[in-house]
């Protein structure tokens, strides 16, 4: 997007670009207007989740961990990865969570939590279950955003506001097996009203750096619903050896996502090292969040570890590159398989984790140049 060669603006832009949410306060009337109402929106909608009469209690003689919940901010960003002031296909995304302490979740998503586990047997499994809000907003952009021309072989402006309603189980077993389920509600719209434009264009203003002069090609205005399952597994049955005396693990995982956003198939998995390695599933994720979780091991201890992990994933829609469902709209001819090359590094300090995590993915489509890079930072507090 940006074509600017002066040291000052890249040097300013590598810091302001970690966050797009300032130029949601300081946007003109018009947009704080929208703002405005989007946010009574998600409140209402938050309220509604947190509000639930039924909550379910925990088991009798179940162990529960001792922590009142957590609360995640997240950015993904291309400059993190390619250190150039440029904004290029997703190029950014924004999220903030809440997890809530172990058992607190609204009773009608019981039944989610009975998922049937190999082998499983009530005296062999303890298991605790949160419900989760978030949050998120991404942008899409093509390479060339100083025309306002349509550029017909290159991705769609997009735009992605949502809350995403969460239910993460976890079981263990008494032979070192620990499996996550996550259950994904996501409920949002693509098109203008994701403010895609306002939000990024506001920002370049504020920093001085050039407008993206193609919104006007954007997706249009569409109600975006999707339904996610995820599984991830931490056992012996993956057992890694020590390696110059750090402790290593593989996370395995899988999953199925539904919708007229993206319906998807994928599986991954995650190998760490570390001199004491926790009992989550690594730091989450954006977009697509695969993997991962936003809780962790928090205590007055310091920790960290490295990770790596590749996933692929079995693409039959995504909005983003085939454009509307219901109208016509930019889009280009998708592959139906990407792969992700992760790396990263994860610090514990006290009830705080910090992670990044550099993403090397495939071509999305046909006629794209050359693969993608992103950074991913997340923050992490234990409440």
């Amino acid at each position: 997007m940006d074509r600017q060669s002066g040291n000052q603006v890249k040097t300013f832009a590598l810091f302001s670009h970690a966050s797009y949410l300032p130029a949601l306060l300081l946007a003109g009337e018009i947009m704080k207007k929208k703002i405005t109402a989007c946010r009574n929106w998600v409140m209402g909608c938050a309220f509604a989740l947190a509000a639930s009469p039924a909550l379910a209690q925990p088991p009798a003689g179940h162990e529960m961990p001792q922590d009142n919940g957590f609360v995640t901010l997240q950015v993904e960003n291309d400059l993190f990865a390619n250190f150039a002031n440029t904004d290029r296909h997703y190029t950014n995304g924004l999220q903030a969570s809440w997890l809530s302490e172990p058992r607190q979740f609204p009773g009608w998503m019981g039944p989610l939590t009975e998922l049937p586990i190999p082998g499983r047997s009530s005296n062999l499994y303890t298991s605790h279950h949160r419900a989760g809000v978030a949050l998120g907003h991404v942008i899409f952009t093509p390479d060339d955003t100083d025309t306002r021309a349509l550029v017909a072989d290159d991705r769609p402006y997009a735009a992605w506001l949502h809350l995403t309603f969460s239910l993460q189980s976890v079981y263990k077993s008494d032979s070192n097996l620990a499996i996550q389920d996550q259950w994904k509600l996501d409920v949002g719209v693509v098109g203008p009203a994701a403010l895609g434009e306002e939000v990024q264009n506001n920002w370049h203003v504020l920093i001085g750096a050039d407008e993206a002069e193609g919104w006007d090609n954007q997706l249009r205005n569409e109600l975006g619903v999707n339904l996610t399952l995820e599984r991830a597994w931490r056992s012996d049955t993956f057992a890694t050896p020590e390696v110059l005396g750090f402790e290593t693990d593989f996370i395995p995982y899988g999953v199925l996502s539904v919708g007229n956003v993206q319906t998807y198939g994928g599986l991954g998995g995650t190998l760490r090292l570390g001199p004491s390695l926790p009992d989550d599933f690594g730091p989450p994720r954006i977009y697509p969040g695969i993997g991962g979780s936003e809780w962790f091991h928090a205590d007055s201890s310091f920790d960290w570890y490295v990770f790596a992990g590749l996933e692929g994933r079995a693409v039959a829609r995504d909005i983003f590159l085939d454009g509307n469902t219901f109208r016509d709209s930019h889009s280009v001819n998708k592959k139906h398989f990407v792969a992700d090359a992760k790396l990263g590094l994860v610090t514990v300090i006290g009830r705080t984790r910090i992670s990044f995590t550099h993403l090397y993915r495939t071509r999305e489509f046909h006629g794209q140049d050359k693969p993608d890079q992103f950074g991913s930072i997340t923050l992490g507090w234990a409440l």
